[in-house]
């Protein structure tokens, strides 16, 4: 019995951190950055895929994935990081690659990107 009850413990501990993970592979239809009017100084880094958004966290917004924010108060080192995650999928853009990301909560209210991963068809 106290086996059960700690497995239960354990799952119910593991459930929140079930919604993010990898999105099946894709193409991409376009990729972009948003400015966002409030203020001007955020840039978002976004993919729409050539088909359905997959959103396990339940974002309210499901018309594209959005990656890191490049504003003007960071760190050069986090600047570089993020400007970086749009390397791989414009490779893949660009090239007719599929890629896939991963996916870990909301980032105004789209799904967020935390890591890329390409390959060739």
């Amino acid at each position: 019995m106290k086996k059960l009850i700690i497995a239960t413990f354990c799952l119910l501990l593991s459930v929140p951190a079930m919604a993010a993970g990898w999105t099946n592979w894709f193409t991409i239809d376009s990729l972009g950055y948003d400015h966002y009017l409030t203020n001007t100084t955020i840039t978002f880094f976004y993919i729409i895929p050539d088909g359905t958004i997959e959103n396990p966290d339940l974002c309210s917004s499901s018309t594209k994935y959005v990656g890191g924010s490049v504003q003007t108060t960071i760190s050069v080192g986090e600047a570089i990081g993020k400007i970086e995650l749009s390397k791989l999928p414009t490779l893949a853009y660009t090239a007719g690659w599929q890629i896939r990301v991963y996916l870990s909560g909301c980032n105004n209210n789209e799904p967020f990107i935390k890591s890329v991963e390409i390959k060739k068809p």
